[in-house]
């Protein structure tokens, strides 16, 4: 019989995205590119990169952003993909 002591707490890391990350996310949302599954993924890898001063950029965003929805591309409707093809560039350079 082996006793474990109490569970240890459950840690919630906590991120902020500066304001140019923050309104490119936005603009994600709005546009109807991410939808909460990709969202989800999206934050998922932003929580596991953890910036060493807890602030998300721009760059870091738009990264993880397009790796999300890139890997997403093939499971997409034909016309959620071409919408984002033909908005890639403005989005992501």
């Amino acid at each position: 019989m082996s006793s474990s002591g109490p569970a240890a707490p459950k840690v919630h890391v906590m991120i902020e995205l500066d304001s140019a990350a923050s309104a490119l996310l936005d603009i994600l949302v709005d546009l109807g590119h991410l939808d909460d599954r990709l969202l989800a993924l999206v934050n998922d890898r932003l929580l596991d990169e953890q910036p060493a001063d807890g602030v998300v950029d721009h760059a870091a965003l738009r990264r993880v952003a397009a790796e999300v929805l890139f890997d997403s591309l093939e499971a997409a409707e034909p016309d959620q993909r071409r919408v984002l093809e033909e908005e890639w560039g403005l989005l992501f350079y």
